[in-house]
């Protein structure tokens, strides 16, 4: 249970998760839990999908449903897609582009990153139509699985949250999340399951290789970029898969 709770805790806003104290040594165990966090934010998703469905066109519920998963989430992870293209837009050599990344300022190249994002998700989401409750259900859940395959035996760029998850992640945690992510894929996109889990898992490794060739390692932001980038994956395969 307090494994699950340091998840909620790093990875969402809800309030009852942020009255246990935070510590690092979490991490590692929290990490298993977080496709479970991504199946939660996904199931809120859906109830809100179910609600707004009767009263909202297609598109605005989309658009809702987006800046919804933001708000449970605090936009973290959109603001770390945000430092982490800055700061790679910004090039140089890797100090100078991990200050960019420290920079508490967004630039233009992470403004396009987000709004670019966004606008894969919304009409993905639009573009699945009938079947997008498998797509709620199980994009946020993948996600936040791709995190934990990211910080794998990764090297860490620099101290923080990222390097402190790093150091504490081990096989079993990667085990279990996996297996968990495993179960609710097949649940929910049956035989597409092994496919975009193979997908996203490519995804996540050539990422955390693309980040230790240009930074040197991984960092808390662009964990973030990592989950936010596959989630939006997620979604647009399903979206061309529907068609």
């Amino acid at each position: 249970m307090k494994a699950f709770l340091a998840a909620l805790r790093f990875l969402t806003i809800f309030p009852w998760a942020a009255r246990e104290p935070r510590a690092a040594e979490d991490l590692g165990a929290a990490a298993a839990f977080f496709p479970v966090v991504g199946a939660l934010l996904g199931g809120l998703l859906l109830l809100a999908d179910i609600a707004l469905n009767p009263f909202t066109p297609g598109l605005l519920s989309s658009v809702i449903l987006v800046a919804l998963l933001a708000w449970l989430t605090r936009a973290l992870h959109l603001d770390g897609l945000a430092d982490t293209v800055d700061g790679l837009g910004a090039g140089g050599d890797r100090a100078r582009m991990l200050s960019v990344m420290d920079d508490s300022r967004t630039g233009a190249f992470g403004v396009v990153a987000v709004v670019l994002l966004l606008f894969f998700k919304i009409h993905a989401l639009e573009a699945i139509d009938s079947e997008r409750w498998r797509a709620l259900l199980i994009a946020p859940a993948l996600g936040r699985w791709a995190m934990v395959l990211f910080g794998y035996r990764a090297r860490a760029a620099k101290p923080g949250l990222g390097s402190a998850l790093v150091e504490r992640l081990e096989t079993r945690h990667v085990a279990v999340a996996t297996l968990i992510a495993l179960v609710l894929t097949i649940a929910v996109l049956r035989a597409a399951a092994v496919v975009i889990m193979l997908l996203v898992a490519a995804f996540s490794v050539a990422c955390q290789e693309y980040f230790h060739r240009r930074l040197g390692g991984v960092t808390g932001d662009t964990f973030g970029a990592v989950g936010e980038t596959s989630e939006t994956l997620v979604l647009v395969a399903l979206a061309i898969g529907a068609r």
